[in-house]
């Protein structure tokens, strides 16, 4: 019961990070040049450097890479997401260096191994879940599994995630 009780609050913790990066605003392109990205709102960092106003994908990759906590900074996470789907479109890949930059790639590698731990951690909760009888650990799991269902309407999100796909999650509904 012990392992069940922490358990439950290693996932309680993880998707409190989850939900943390999700509410925190998404950088956007303006419309005059794909390579600046409106600054918006960022929660200020320890990280020394800090983003003008309107910056590249360049020293957005930098402010990133600088200090190893930004792999959780959710303007780095979803703004280097948009820079990979760039990257993408060869136009856009001949055009902007930061395509075959190795901090990008690092980056990107360094997020994925958080997300894939973070999908063990998920899969660890649901499966607890599966398992209480207590109905206070019933309602503690309705709760955060759902919070789970929600950040799985993310379309990136549902990709990196397998616990977007198992179906135990839908045996929470409320219930």
């Amino acid at each position: 019961m012990k392992i069940k009780l922490i358990i439950i609050i290693l996932c309680i913790t993880a998707i409190a990070v989850i939900l943390l990066i999700q509410n925190l605003p998404k950088p956007t392109q303006t419309n005059e040049d794909q390579q600046y990205i409106t600054k918006g709102s960022i929660i200020p960092s320890t990280n020394s450097s800090e983003l003008p106003e309107n910056y590249t994908s360049i020293q957005l990759l930098t402010y990133c890479t600088d200090n190893e906590n930004q792999i959780y900074n959710d303007v780095c996470i979803r703004g280097l997401w948009d820079v990979s789907d760039e990257c993408k479109n060869e136009n856009y890949s001949n055009a902007n260096p930061i395509c075959s930059d190795s901090r990008f790639t690092g980056f990107e590698n360094k997020v994925n191994k958080e997300m894939q731990d973070l999908d063990k951690s998920l899969t660890s909760f649901v499966n607890s879940c599966i398992n209480t009888k207590s109905n206070n650990d019933t309602a503690s799991c309705t709760l955060n599994i759902e919070r789970i269902q929600s950040d799985c309407n993310d379309p990136r999100f549902y990709e990196m995630m397998s616990i977007c796909k198992d179906t135990r999650i839908n045996l929470f509904n409320g219930t």
